[in-house]
């Protein structure tokens, strides 16, 4: 395989890579630059070292597993904020892996690939995927869950069409038909196609979008007479006649009583009067222009979810919370967003995807903030500051939490 990504020169190649094959495909250049779900810093900078160099100063190099030692670092997986795993390479056997190292005697490796052409070729589907050109440039312009489950068949094929074969590998395993980092790729990142870009809101969600996943009995849609003046924003006011909320979203839930969408003045001025909240010490701290945020239904954490009337925009909000916070960019990326947290739900039940003991919690989180990103610029926007809470890449990794 030639490649178009990051040669390496001969002489430059770490000398404890004695494989033949991996050595050429080094310097065939056949893995990726720039942005991705790896990166490879060490090819392109010429500093390839033996994973015992990541060892932290103050521990014991000598308790780290003599073949991990050994293995070649060229690169990392991208993560969002969160310790970053080595893609190191057998030196021997040309096999990848990657490792996570929080301390030598805690280190793992991790399948990854049977070489190094076989994960550009990965890396290559992965992309291709995500600007629908290549192999998948036929589902370009369509959406729906059939589409969804098209991509997902057609990129989990790539992973199990190569040969891993059983050699090579020592005493690494994994369950299922491919190593844990591809099939979370597989199932979680086509979710980005269920949606068409919208008109007025960000996502064109089917009408009966909330009903496959949640039940129709699980569904509010509201009629058009009892939506309030100060819904202002004539794209939020129809996605929720026509497409609606679920009334319990695992991570959102709606208020489904007759006052729903109350503004943020009338709700707090309620709990003020509330008996049973005066242990709470309720001051009544509101938003300039209180009337315009209006209540729409809450986030785990005690976290009002609150709309924008003028522009759709929603935000979470705690008690008595005058800076109230963008969460999604409109009720169509909140949809999504719930409605993606309860396919990764599902999902996590039938493949395990964070596998028995949750090594892999974080990379579904990742792939998850992945898609979510892609979907929704506001939900994942990078946090200004310490305070700068934002909610959904925060929750997703929330791993005592057990969110995903």
């Amino acid at each position: 395989m030639t490649g178009t990504g990051i040669a390496v020169p001969e002489e430059s190649i770490h000398p404890g890579i004695t494989h033949t094959g991996t050595r050429r495909s080094l310097a065939a250049g056949v893995l990726p630059g720039g942005q991705g779900i790896m990166r490879f810093p060490q090819l392109s900078e010429a500093r390839m070292v033996r994973a015992v160099a990541l060892v932290e100063e103050g521990d014991d190099p000598g308790a780290l597993d003599p073949r991990t030692a050994d293995t070649v670092v060229v690169g990392h997986l991208v993560t969002d904020g969160y310790e970053a795993q080595a893609v190191v390479v057998d030196g021997e056997t040309g096999r990848v892996f990657s490792l996570s190292m929080s301390a030598p005697q805690y280190a793992e490796l991790h399948p990854l690939a049977p070489s190094l052409d076989a994960l550009g070729r990965f890396l290559t589907a992965v992309g291709e995927l995500g600007t629908l050109s290549g192999r998948f440039a036929h589902l370009r312009g369509r959406f729906g869950a059939s589409v969804v489950e098209e991509a997902s068949v057609l990129l989990r094929s790539v992973f199990t069409d190569e040969s891993w074969g059983v050699d090579g590998w020592g005493d690494v395993e994994w369950e299922g038909e491919v190593p844990s980092f591809w099939r979370i790729a597989a199932l979680i990142r086509p979710m980005a196609l269920i949606a068409a870009p919208g008109r007025g809101l960000l996502l064109d969600l089917p009408p009966d979008f909330i009903e496959e996943e949640f039940g129709t009995e699980e569904v509010v849609r509201l009629d058009p007479a009892d939506l309030p003046a100060a819904l202002e924003h004539e794209p939020t006011r129809r996605f929720l006649s026509e497409v609606g909320l679920p009334k319990d979203g695992l991570m959102f839930w709606l208020d489904a009583r007759e006052d729903i969408l109350r503004s943020m003045a009338v709700v707090s001025a309620q709990r003020q009067a509330d008996p049973a909240l005066r242990h709470l010490g309720i001051t009544g701290k509101l938003p300039e222009d209180p009337d315009r945020f209006l209540v729409i239904g809450g986030l785990v954490h005690d976290f009002d979810t609150v709309v924008d009337g003028r522009t759709g925009l929603v935000h979470y909000a705690l008690i008595d919370d005058d800076t109230p916070t963008p969460v999604n960019a409109d009720v169509s990326t909140l949809a999504f967003t719930v409605w993606m947290h309860s396919r990764q739900q599902k999902l996590e039940e039938e493949y395990e995807l964070a596998g028995s003991t949750g090594e892999f919690y974080h990379q579904v989180a990742d792939t998850m903030i992945a898609v979510l990103a892609a979907a929704d610029p506001v939900a994942c926007l990078p946090a200004t500051g310490p305070d700068d809470y934002r909610y959904w890449p925060e929750v997703f990794h929330d791993e005592a939490g057990g969110v995903l």
